[in-house]
């Protein structure tokens, strides 16, 4: 197994600090034809910097009830997040705040395709490429302490020269998501941190987070951003007003219009006015929409109910 051991040459103020784990893999680009190297390190969750300015607050929302409701989901995700499986010991004075009140099935990095990747700029800070709601639902559920997480670097930008060339580097690589909920902003306008109380709230990617599999099911690989591309199509198809999301029968029908709208769209629409953006058929748009699945969210115990619990 090969070690490699990053270092950033260039000085900065306040710059992050890592523990190189040593795993090395390989992770396939969108087009599956190209590879690189990626190494693990652990990092304090409040060092990491988001890359898009948003998130799908609603579906953080659903995940802290659900942790609430079966702790045991939290110590399985976060197991799940560090590539070690699933929690097989924990107790109800378990903390993400203390590693050793808890154990995974694994070692951190026995299945590092599971850890969300990030890259490292030339001011020495990481960036997570993937993984926000994650990151953002695991530290709220723990608000009084700054947890440890392991992230997978993809790229180690140290060496370009400047942030603007890394900036650049981002939206070439599509390793960036501009697009906020009042319109395209500048890199220097992301968020500080990744959290729920740090970054905006986008609807239109929470209502893409509960229709997977329903209008929707992922490509393998799959894009960057892709609920992004999806949400940002919704956007110009629907409007979503406060009376939307304030009760759990006017989001399913929220969802259920949602739904068929993307259905009923031309396979061949770009998400964006730009047309080199994906095409709906290219992120994994259904022919139909799978009612079995829609109407489980609303059943008394579903996704939407647990969510208007909390």
């Amino acid at each position: 197994m090969k070690q490699r051991h990053l270092q950033c040459t260039r000085p900065a103020q306040g710059r992050a600090t890592w523990i190189v784990t040593g795993i090395v893999m390989l992770m396939a680009t969108w087009s599956g034809a190209a590879f690189a190297n990626a190494t693990l390190i652990t990092v304090k969750a409040s060092a990491i910097h988001p890359t898009q300015p948003a998130i799908g607050k609603a579906e953080v929302a659903y995940d802290l009830a659900h942790y609430r409701q079966k702790s045991r989901a939290l110590f399985d995700d976060f197991c799940k997040g560090e590539g070690a499986g699933k929690v097989t010991d924990f107790s109800d004075s378990s903390t993400l705040a203390t590693a050793t009140s808890f154990r995974c099935a694994k070692p951190a990095g026995t299945h590092p395709d599971a850890v969300k990747s990030a890259v490292i700029a030339p001011d020495g800070q990481v960036y997570l490429t993937d993984g926000h709601h994650s990151v953002s639902a695991l530290r709220a559920s723990t608000p009084d302490s700054d947890i440890t997480l392991s992230l997978r670097i993809t790229d180690d930008l140290c060496h370009l020269p400047s942030m603007a060339v890394f900036w650049d580097y981002m939206q070439q690589h599509h390793l960036v998501w501009l697009g906020g909920p009042a319109g395209k902003i500048a890199p220097q306008e992301l968020p500080s941190q990744v959290g729920i109380d740090a970054m905006q709230d986008d609807p239109y990617r929470s209502v893409l987070y509960f229709l997977r599999d329903i209008a929707y099911e992922r490509p393998e690989p799959s894009p960057p951003f892709l609920e992004f591309y999806l949400g940002a199509w919704l956007k110009n198809q629907m409007v979503i007003t406060p009376a939307d999301t304030a009760t759990q029968q006017a989001y399913f029908a929220l969802l259920q219009k949602a739904a068929q709208l993307l259905i009923q769209a031309s396979p061949q629409t770009h998400t964006l006015p730009d047309s080199a953006s994906p095409t709906l058929s290219q992120l994994g748009q259904l022919s139909e929409v799978n009612h079995k699945k829609l109407d489980k969210l609303n059943n008394p115990d579903g996704k939407l109910a647990l969510l208007f619990r909390s």
